[in-house]
């Protein structure tokens, strides 16, 4: 008897102690127990109110922006053609006087050097002689002329004295022409043969010296250049040519001056690849007042496409599991998780092409906690 009671007061106590702990996890389904984050049936993950996660977790809006997409090329400075001039002597000849040195600046029409020819005083010489040539001619021509008046010569005396005339004052213009062109004044014959500087700009190269005697009139002895303006020349792989055109608004940086970006517009694209690399090469058009940007520098120069719109989130915000994905705030501080797919994507920003749309609201920081 004392042993069956016994048995049904122990069966009482388990009875109760099960009831009493089915009724405590009733109270704790669907309620996070310590202040923690609690998952639902649906996937949902809710932060309790008193959640130490709520203040670590970090939520944004997303928001569309316009991007302009970047191509990055490598590339490398280079004087303006336009702007460069490689001066030869104009003759053969011993450089009798040097008046720049390598990397000065020099004004347009400053002289650079006095150059003794043989040539120029054989020009001259020609000068002198169709000039003497051309006055005889005009005296003569001036005798005809009166005799004809007074009936003395003929007609065809004062047309023959008419065409060496002619001839005589041709050859002198000729003879002016190419002192001229050789940079002498014909008014002053012994003047020594200047050569003076095309463009303003600075001297790159020099290559002669005072007392050197130069027999090649094609090879330059200096190199002045402009370079308040400059190219930078992009070498751009063969796939990705499609998404450069002339116009395009172009930035570039150098090792020099990191922190600085140059702006520029593409001024021509080449129609020749190069068979070695595969790249077609891009020409870009940089200001360059302060003189930083320095032939031979290497660059980085980015494109910068059209623009438009697109949804873009912090790269921050992104998780990795199976797929890509964000916690998506479906509700105040009850999330679910969502996969997304990426676009183009930089060190801090990603753009979304599908899975977000702008006003979604997603953890940005810290969102591996919720895992």
């Amino acid at each position: 008897m004392t042993s069956r009671n016994s048995s049904a007061r122990f069966q009482a106590v388990l009875g109760a102690a099960g009831l009493f702990w089915m009724a405590g996890c009733g109270r704790g389904a669907g309620r996070p127990a310590g202040g923690a984050a609690a998952a639902a049936a649906d996937g949902s993950i809710t932060v309790a109110e008193d959640s130490p996660l709520r203040a670590r977790l970090q939520i944004d809006t997303v928001e569309t922006h316009i991007l302009r997409p970047q191509l990055l090329a490598p590339a490398s400075v280079e004087a303006d053609p336009s702007r460069l001039a490689k001066i030869a002597p104009p003759l053969t000849g011993q450089v009798r006087q040097l008046f720049v040195r390598q990397g000065q600046l020099v004004a347009k029409g400053e002289p650079l050097f006095v150059l003794d020819a043989p040539d120029l005083v054989t020009a001259r010489a020609d000068l002198l002689r169709a000039r003497t040539v051309r006055i005889q001619a005009d005296q003569a021509l001036h005798r005809q002329q009166d005799l004809f008046e007074h009936s003395v010569s003929s007609k065809r005396d004062v047309e023959e004295a008419q065409a060496a005339f002619n001839v005589a004052r041709d050859d002198e213009s000729r003879a002016e022409v190419r002192l001229k062109l050789l940079g002498v004044d014909s008014g002053d014959l012994e003047a020594p043969l200047t050569v003076r500087s095309p463009l303003a700009g600075q001297v790159l190269s020099l290559v002669t010296a005072p007392g050197e005697f130069r027999n090649d009139a094609t090879t330059p002895l200096l190199v002045v250049a402009d370079l308040s303006s400059v190219w930078i020349t992009a070498n751009v792989p063969e796939r990705d040519v499609p998404r450069v055109e002339r116009g395009d608004q172009a930035t570039a940086r150098v090792a020099a001056f990191p922190d600085q970006e140059f702006k520029g517009r593409v001024l021509f694209i080449e129609n020749v690849l190069d068979a070695d690399t595969r790249t077609v090469r891009v020409r870009i058009q940089f200001d360059n007042p302060d003189s930083r940007l320095k032939p031979g520098m290497f660059a980085t120069v980015a494109f910068l496409g059209p623009g438009a719109p697109a949804v873009t989130i912090p790269t921050s915000a992104l998780l990795v599991a199976d797929t890509t994905f964000v916690w998506v705030e479906k509700a105040p501080w009850v999330f679910v998780r969502r996969p997304v797919v990426l676009g183009s994507q930089d060190r801090d920003t990603a753009v979304v092409t599908d899975g977000l749309k702008p006003g979604d609201r997603v953890v940005v920081r810290n969102g591996a906690l919720l895992q």
